[in-house]
């Protein structure tokens, strides 16, 4: 439950700073003032940063390229590709 008059975009930048840690962390604080005003700046701006297109590119790859190795269960086929389609935020 939310406070009235906070929306979800509020909540998700006031609570971003808290979830990054040293090099990340300091990117954010030496951000120019007034350069990030919604979540989707800020989100757009931190995946440029620290996910590129291309490693995202690469993930996609294998995404769709993965198969079941022979003697891998289906549990763990489906784990391995799960696990793969967290690694990219974009997919």
């Amino acid at each position: 439950m939310r406070p009235q008059g906070i929306t979800e975009e509020q909540i998700k930048l006031r609570a971003f700073p808290f979830s990054l840690a040293d090099q990340a962390k300091d990117w954010l604080y030496f951000l120019p003032s007034g350069s990030i005003t919604t979540w989707n700046d800020l989100k757009r701006q931190f995946l440029e940063k620290y996910f590129p297109a291309s490693r995202a590119a690469t993930i996609r790859k294998e995404i769709s390229g993965i198969h079941q190795f022979a003697r891998e269960s289906l549990f763990e086929y489906w784990g391995r590709f799960n696990e793969l389609v967290k690694s990219c935020p974009h997919h």
